[in-house]
């Protein structure tokens, strides 16, 4: 059960009613990965992250490196959460801790084979009813820009989407990458890097050809589930702006902050199936 919660729904319908006159030609998607395209939970349990995965799998990595990218975790993710601290403060210790990471990873020598490995083990779904949205949005030549902090690879996410066959061509994954020996062993990291805080900040920066594609399409429609990525859209001249947003957890206690920052929240980990209806809307 969808439990779907409006900040304004003069506003939203407002909205609604400019892009559907508009079209579906007007219109871009702009979305985070996990916990927003996928399910925050399956089978009742927490989904973990890849690191979280690589780390606990024997044989990918050397236990070592488990021990030290824990202590960075518990180092970084109380900065992190920390209210008390400015977005410049939290951005500078974001970029140590991924770098950080980045830099344990050479150090025990990732393979490119560990990276679909952790893929195959990793216990993630895509929220209910995605196939249908991401047709949809393939079929409309509708773009769909993610952009995700992911630590391993933007490939890690382009194979997670080509195993569940809705790899379109319109689908722009935007990640960190990583360079490689002729072992495919990690040898650097690429940067800008793109940690929990500067999403808004690394975006399309030196990605002209994405650019390209949305530039002219100034609806665009937000997917997101973070309290912190309000400002994921700042940075570009939109006409009309939807921002839908996933609280999987905490809802009592975040409502409030998610209703003042964003047009729809969507609770209970539920399905695409109010995206899906917004766009057969406007679509038809």
């Amino acid at each position: 059960m969808n439990n779907i919660y409006f900040a304004d729904i003069k506003k939203f319908e407002k909205i609604k009613m400019n892009f559907r006159k508009d079209g579906f030609s007007k219109i871009h998607f702009l979305a985070d990965f996990d916990n927003t395209l996928t399910k925050s939970f399956v089978n009742l349990k927490r989904t973990a992250s890849l690191l979280s995965v690589l780390r606990e799998q024997d044989g990918i990595l050397w236990k070592k490196f488990a021990i030290e990218d824990t202590k960075l975790f518990e180092k970084f993710h109380p900065i992190e959460i920390n209210p008390n601290l400015s977005s410049i403060e939290k951005n500078i210790e974001m970029n140590n801790w991924w770098e950080s990471t980045f830099k344990l990873l050479i150090k025990y020598k990732l393979r490119k084979e560990s990276i679909k490995q952790v893929v195959d083990y990793w216990n993630i779904e895509f929220r209910n009813l995605y196939k249908e949205l991401f047709l949809k949005l393939y079929n409309n030549n509708i773009p769909l820009i993610i952009i995700s902090a992911n630590w391993l690879w933007s490939n890690s996410i382009n194979y997670f989407f080509s195993k569940n066959n809705v790899l379109y061509e319109n689908i722009d994954i935007i990640s960190n990458n990583f360079l490689w020996d002729k072992d495919w062993l990690i040898i650097s990291y690429k940067k800008p890097i793109i940690h929990s805080f500067n999403k808004s900040e690394t975006i399309l920066e030196e990605l002209p050809q994405i650019y390209k594609k949305i530039n002219n399409r100034r609806n665009v429609i937000l997917l997101w589930d973070s309290l912190w990525d309000h400002h994921m859209i700042d940075w570009f001249n939109y006409d009309n702006l939807l921002k839908i947003w996933y609280l999987n957890y905490k809802e009592d206690e975040l409502m409030d902050s998610y209703l003042e920052r964003y047009d729809v929240v969507i609770t209970w980990d539920g399905d695409m199936s109010f995206i899906n209806g917004f766009l057969n809307n406007i679509l038809t």
